[in-house]
């Protein structure tokens, strides 16, 4: 069912599995009362399946799809440091 070499199915099944991290780490913070603000870089963490996907299409030498995970995680990962930046929780520290 994954084993396609396709540069948008890379990109759906990368969107895919970061959105579903990102609405269950969401889930947790809600659960535990906290808001998105004090732990931002919590979500730093949402791209860690798209980075076991990426590595999985590598192995199995599919270029396509990898090329499409790895632009998603680009930016992707782009956006959130912008967010970071602009949400102040990387003040100062450059």
């Amino acid at each position: 069912m994954l084993k396609k070499d396709n540069l948008i199915f890379g990109m759906v099944v990368a969107t895919l599995s970061t959105l579903l991290t990102i609405g269950l780490l969401w889930l947790i913070l809600f659960c535990l009362n906290m808001s998105i603000n004090d732990n931002a870089k919590l979500f730093l963490f949402s791209f860690v399946p798209a980075i076991v996907e990426l590595r999985w299409y590598v192995k199995l030498q599919y270029m396509k799809t990898t090329k499409g995970v790895l632009s998603v995680l680009f930016f992707g990962f782009c956006f959130m440091l912008y967010y970071l930046y602009a949400a102040g929780s990387f003040a100062g520290k450059f």
